[in-house]
C-alpha cells in the first residue's frame, strides 16, 4: 500500500480540483451574485479567480458538471446571498469568514484541498520507490 500512495494522492488532487472547478465556475454564473463573486475574487482571492475562470470553460464543455456545480454553489451560498448583494466588495471575506451550512463548509475545505493534495502528490511522486533490476537483460 505504501508504494502506491503517490497514486492515491494524485487521485485525491484530481477529485478536489474537479470539485473546485465545477463549483466555483458555476458560482461565477449565479444569477444574483455571480458578477459580485467574480469581481471580489479578482481583487482578493487569486485561487478562487483561477477556479472561476478555468471552471467556467469546464462547465461549458461538460453541462452535467455545470448543473451539479450550480446546485452545490446555490446550496452553499444560500444563507449569504443577501449579504453579498448588500456589500459586494467583501464577498470573498463573507464566504471565507463564516460557515453557513455543511455544503459551505465543504466548499471551504475543498478550496484548500486541491493545492495541498497537489503538493503532497508531487512530493510522493518524487520519492516513489523505483524499480531496481539486479540482473539486466540484454
Amino acid at each position: 500500500m505504501k508504494r502506491h500512495w503517490h497514486w492515491w494522492f494524485t487521485l485525491l488532487f484530481v477529485w478536489a480540483l474537479v470539485y473546485d472547478l465545477a463549483v466555483w465556475g458555476a458560482a461565477a454564473r449565479l444569477p444574483d451574485i455571480g458578477t459580485h463573486l467574480q469581481a471580489s475574487a479578482q481583487r482578493q482571492a487569486l485561487l478562487a479567480n483561477i477556479y472561476m475562470s478555468v471552471g467556467g470553460a469546464l462547465d461549458d464543455a461538460v453541462p452535467v458538471l455545470h448543473d451539479w456545480g450550480t446546485q452545490r454553489a446555490q446550496t452553499a451560498l444560500a444563507d449569504g446571498v443577501e449579504r453579498i448583494k448588500d456589500d459586494p466588495m467583501v464577498a470573498m471575506d463573507l464566504i471565507f469568514s463564516n460557515t453557513w451550512n455543511s455544503t459551505h463548509a465543504m466548499l471551504k475545505i475543498m478550496y484548500w484541498a486541491a493545492p495541498v493534495f497537489g503538493v503532497i502528490a508531487l512530493v510522493l511522486w518524487s520519492r516513489r520507490p523505483k524499480k531496481i533490476s539486479l540482473m539486466g537483460g540484454r
